[in-house]
């Protein structure tokens, strides 16, 4: 699994585009767009699709996500990336109800930056 890895690090325009600081960010985005759809490839039931993916899953990583805007010093406006490419990429296949964890997300983040800067 390592040498798969190395060998995406090795293509020449991912290794560009990981030269830019935001990149992690770009990446987590990525992941959460893809295991909704992963999910529904491999037939996993929607109330597990809800709980374990969207509330467990996707919240430690727009948690991850805050602490990485945090630790990177990058301007506020990319606490809004993640929930915006959640909520674009639930429209086409998925109920309308699940644009509610964007808004779960954009708090997760939020109060994980005021944690961290003990507002």
């Amino acid at each position: 699994m390592k040498k798969i890895g190395d060998k995406i690090k090795n293509i020449p325009i991912i290794r560009k585009l990981n030269t830019y600081r935001w990149m992690p960010l770009v990446w987590w985005s990525i992941l959460v767009v893809i295991l909704p759809y992963v999910s529904s490839l491999l037939h996993v039931p929607i109330v597990w699709r809800e709980g374990l993916l969207f509330m467990i899953i996707d919240s430690i990583i727009a948690y991850h996500v805050g602490n990485l805007i945090l630790k990177l010093k990058l301007k506020r406006w990319w606490l809004l990336l993640l929930p915006i490419v959640f909520c674009l990429a639930m429209l086409p296949k998925f109920a309308l109800y699940n644009l509610m964890f964007g808004l779960i997300y954009l708090i997760e983040l939020l109060r994980n930056i005021c944690y961290n800067l003990k507002l």
